[in-house]
C-alpha cells in the first residue's frame, strides 16, 4: 500500500511568491513502515507522528525548499522491506528513506541503504542496525540502543540486590541483539543470568516458558519484546506463580503494553525516555520544550495522553532528515545529480549537533550513528494503569 504526499511550504501563496515556489528544489523522503502485522502496534504511532509532521511542514510557507513524501507499509515482514526500499530509491529516486520499524527489516535495510549510498534513518532499538559504522556509512537511527538502555537497566538491579536473572526474549533479531546485550554486560553488574526463554512474535501461549522460568528461581526476571507479547508473556509468569521483579526492555514503553494486560502489568518496570515521563521532567530539562512541543501536538491531533516513545521516535526521523535538508539547502547546495544530493545529505546528518527532539539530543559523529547519551535513559514503572517514575 502506498501513500504519497507533496509538503511545500508556500504552496498556498499567490501571485509572483507561488511562481517563485516552482523554482525550489524538491526532495523525495521514503517511507517503509509496519503500518500492519506483528509490529504494527509500535509502527502505528511512528506512522500516525510522522503524518503530524508532515502537516506541520506543510504548515511552514517561508521554505526555501519542498518535500515529497512516498510512504509504503511493509506489514511488518523484511523481505518486503527490502523490496519497498529498493523501490523507493531506485523507482521514486529517494534522496532519504526512513526504514524501518524493526530491528529484522532494518538490519536487512542496511545491506540496500549502502549498496545505494542512501541516506537512511531506521527506527528500530539493536545497536547492531549502525554497527559496525564502517559496513553501514549511510544508516542512522532514533531509538536509543538496547546496550544503553540494558546498562542502564542492569545498574539499577545491581544496587537493588539482584544477582540472578531470567531472560526472556522474541526469537529474532530484536530478541538475539538484547539476549546478545544481557550476556556481555550482566557480569559487569554482578548479575548470573540463569535461563534464557525465547519465543516468537506471533506466539499465544508462553506458560511452558514462565515454569522453566519459575524453576530456576531468579532474582529477578527481564522480558525483551514488543506487545502484545511482552505483556502476554508478563501475564504467563504471574499465572504460574513467579512473584518477583519484572523488568523489559525498551520495547514495551508504549501504552499498548499496558492496555492490553492492564491487571498482569501492574509493578512492571520498563526503560523509557523522557517522553514516557514526560510531564515529570524538570522545568529545566534540556528536553521539557522539545518534548513539550511535540507532545502537545501529537495530543491535540490525535487525543490525549496518546503521545508516546514510538511515536517520537518516527517524529525524529522526519525531523532530522528534513533538518539535514535545511543545512544542506542553506549551505547553497540545491540539487543536481542524485548520488551527490544523497551523499551530501549524508554528510549533512552525520554533522547533526545538539538536536532537541522528541526522543532525546542528537549529536551524530562518524564514529556514532545513534548520537544519544545519558540524558535519555530512565526508568518508569506501571502503577495503577499508568507509567511513573521509578523510586531510586
Amino acid at each position: 500500500m502506498q501513500f504519497s504526499k507533496t509538503i511545500a511550504g508556500s504552496l498556498l501563496l499567490l501571485g509572483a511568491a507561488s511562481a517563485h515556489a516552482q523554482d525550489k528544489p524538491v526532495f523525495t523522503i521514503g517511507i517503509v513502515t509496519a503500518a500492519t502485522g506483528a509490529a504494527s502496534t509500535i509502527g502505528t504511532p511512528a506512522n500516525a507522528a510522522i503524518a503530524l509532521y508532515e502537516e506541520q511542514l506543510a504548515a511552514q510557507k517561508d521554505l526555501p525548499f519542498k518535500v515529497n513524501f512516498v510512504q509504503y507499509d511493509d506489514a511488518s515482514d523484511p523481505t518486503k522491506s527490502v523490496t519497498l526500499v529498493r523501490k523507493a530509491i531506485q523507482e521514486d529516486k529517494a534522496d532519504f528513506v526512513i526504514c524501518c520499524t524493526t530491528t529484522p527489516s532494518s538490519m536487512a535495510v542496511s545491506k540496500v541503504s549502502e549498496a545505494e549510498k542512501t541516506p537512511t534513518l531506521s527506527m528500530a532499538s539493536s545497536a547492531d542496525v549502525v554497527e559496525p559504522i564502517a559496513q553501514k556509512t549511510y544508516t542512522f537511527k532514533t531509538p536509543i540502543t538496547d546496550r544503553l538502555m540494558i546498562s542502564h537497566t542492569l545498574g539499577y538491579m545491581a544496587t537493588h540486590g539482584v544477582k540472578t536473572l531470567a531472560f526472556m526474549g522474541l526469537d529474532d533479531a530484536y530478541g538475539e541483539g538484547g539476549l546478545m546485550e544481557m550476556k556481555a554486560l550482566s557480569p559487569k553488574n554482578g548479575v548470573k543470568i540463569v535461563d534464557i526463554e525465547r519465543f516468537g512474535r506471533t506466539d499465544t501461549n508462553f506458560t511452558p516458558q514462565a515454569l522453566k522460568v519459575l524453576q530456576s528461581r531468579p532474582d529477578a526476571v527481564y522480558i525483551h519484546a514488543i506487545p502484545p507479547s511482552a505483556s502476554l508473556v508478563q501475564e504467563a509468569l504471574k499465572r504460574v506463580g513467579y512473584k518477583g521483579p519484572v523488568y523489559h526492555g525498551a520495547g514495551s514503553a508504549t501504552t499498548a503494553f499496558i492496555t492490553i494486560r492492564k491487571s498482569a502489568v501492574e509493578g512492571a518496570i520498563v526503560g523509557v525516555t523522557p517522553i514516557t515521563l514526560y510531564k515529570y521532567l524538570d522545568a529545566n530539562n534540556p528536553l521539557k520544550k522539545s518534548i513539550g512541543d511535540f507532545v502537545t501536538a501529537y495530543n491535540a491531533k490525535y487525543g490525549k495522553g496518546k503521545a508516546e516513545m514510538f511515536a517520537s521516535q518516527g517524529y525524529d526521523a522526519v525531523g532530522l532528515a528534513v533538518n539535514a535538508i535545511k543545512h544542506y539547502v542553506a549551505s547553497g547546495k540545491k540539487g543536481g545529480d542524485l548520488a551527490q544530493v544523497r551523499k551530501g545529505l549524508r554528510d549533512q546528518l552525520e554533522r547533526t549537533h545538539e538536536y532537541a527532539g522528541a526522543v532525546g539530543i542528537f549529536n551524530f559523529s562518524p564514529t556514532d550513528h545513534v548520537g544519544l547519551d545519558s540524558r535519555t535513559l530512565l526508568l518508569a514503572q506501571v502503577k495503577n494503569g499508568q507509567f511513573v517514575p521509578l523510586e531510586k
